[in-house]
């Protein structure tokens, strides 16, 4: 054949040839669309919620300077629904593998799980992964054209996850949750009073207590300022956390049972360093740590009902509701957390609406949604938590301790980009 020839020719790839099909063979073809449209009727709400969604996974790694979302409006003027600076959606990975932190920038602030901002040890990008995203409007009277009333818009993801951080989270409008892990440190030689009331200048921390005799005994009395103790590391686990409402500025922890956390506190302290004040009080060796440690067993329910009175006085309660006592933490302290969830959403709604899958109803305006997103890790030495209790106003105005500063999402030396 020459080459005339074969131009002529007409060929057919079998492969690619179209074949009719019948509707029965049809009927057994499963395909999958690029987007989806479904409508939920909720009767109780009198609202029809039409879903746009996106069979896709989105990677988001951004940076925003500010996100603001309903400043003024009908929440009313001189604040915002949602209000965050420095917004970060992801983060630089180390040679750990974990996030790395921003260099802190307070005193006592903690470092987050890898410190080293090194431009050596920045190694990846960690991206915020949103796995089907959609769009969903709420719509009144959908059946009449002459009422048909748009009442909210939902942009979310059928789940979100990955690291977000935030330079200050200032308010917060929606529903937001999770749970805290709360590690107490122990530590060796600590006096229970203020330094300044202290006998024992060398002890290792101070707890900022106040005086008060533990026990007198022929003559010889012993004061809390006259001892110093050492106790183990206590943790609390799966405390859960609440952001909910509108234009919140404070996170309720739940559960923490203070009362309970002095107990187990103080079923393992031991006696360190004492001494007895005789009758001119003065602080002589006449009972060793040993003896004290000997007699502890009998003294520990009064040493714990002390504690718990100084920490209610410091939290503006009473020892009796200190295991009802749920501890506020401001917003704004909270600059990392690691999203996992299933109901992430942002949504402007004119009123009170309970959007499907929600646990509850946002407010009107503009709204987040997180629902068991998020890990907040709190670890501190026990004397720092007591004197922010105790000694301090920072616990019961929201400040017990401090949390790591925002992730770095930037290569090189910049804190932003």
């Amino acid at each position: 054949m020459n080459s005339a020839e074969l131009m002529s020719q007409t060929y057919t790839d079998p492969a690619n040839t179209m074949i009719e099909l019948s509707d029965q063979q049809l009927s057994q073809v499963q395909g999958q669309a690029l987007f989806s449209l479904n409508n939920i009727k909720d009767n109780a709400q009198g609202i029809n919620f039409y879903k746009l969604a996106f069979e896709a996974s989105v990677d988001l790694n951004l940076n925003a300077k500010s996100l603001q979302l309903g400043c003024g409006g009908m929440n009313g003027a001189g604040a915002c629904d949602i209000d965050i600076s420095q917004v970060s959606f992801g983060c630089i990975t180390g040679a750990s593998g974990n996030c790395i932190s921003l260099p802190a920038t307070l005193q006592n602030q903690a470092n987050g799980l890898d410190a080293n901002n090194s431009i050596s040890n920045q190694t990846a990008l960690k991206n915020f992964v949103l796995t089907n995203p959609f769009f969903q409007f709420a719509i009144r009277n959908s059946d009449s054209a002459a009422k048909r009333e748009v009442v909210g818009v939902r942009i979310g993801a059928e789940h979100a996850e990955g690291p977000m951080s935030f330079g200050a989270l200032n308010s917060f409008s929606g529903y937001f949750t999770g749970k805290a892990n709360l590690t107490m440190l122990g530590e060796k030689n600590v006096s229970p009073v203020s330094k300044e009331n202290a006998h024992f200048g060398n002890a290792s921390a101070f707890l900022g207590l106040q005086n008060s005799e533990i026990l007198n005994v022929l003559g010889i009395k012993i004061n809390y300022r006259d001892l110093t103790m050492d106790y183990g590391t206590i943790s609390e686990k799966d405390l859960k956390v609440s952001v909910v409402g509108n234009r919140v500025t404070q996170a309720t922890i739940q559960g923490l049972q203070l009362g309970s956390v002095v107990d187990k506190i103080v079923n393992g302290v031991t006696v360190n360093q004492i001494c007895g004040r005789g009758w001119f009080n003065e602080c002589t060796g006449v009972i060793s740590p040993g003896v004290a440690n000997t007699l502890l067993p009998l003294l520990k329910t009064g040493i714990g009902n002390y504690i718990k009175g100084e920490l209610a006085s410091g939290l503006h309660t009473t020892a009796d509701q200190l295991n009802n006592y749920q501890l506020k933490y401001n917003l704004t302290n909270v600059h990392q957390i690691d999203v996992d969830s299933d109901t992430f959403g942002i949504a402007l709604s004119k009123e009170l609406i309970k959007y499907p899958g929600y646990a509850e109803a946002v407010s009107r305006g503009w709204s987040m949604y997180l629902q068991d997103a998020f890990t907040l890790n709190i670890e501190d030495k026990v004397s720092n938590l007591v004197q922010n209790i105790a000694a301090t106003p920072n616990a019961r105005e929201g400040n017990i301790t401090l949390l790591a500063p925002a992730y770095r999402n930037c290569y090189g030396e910049m804190k932003f980009c």
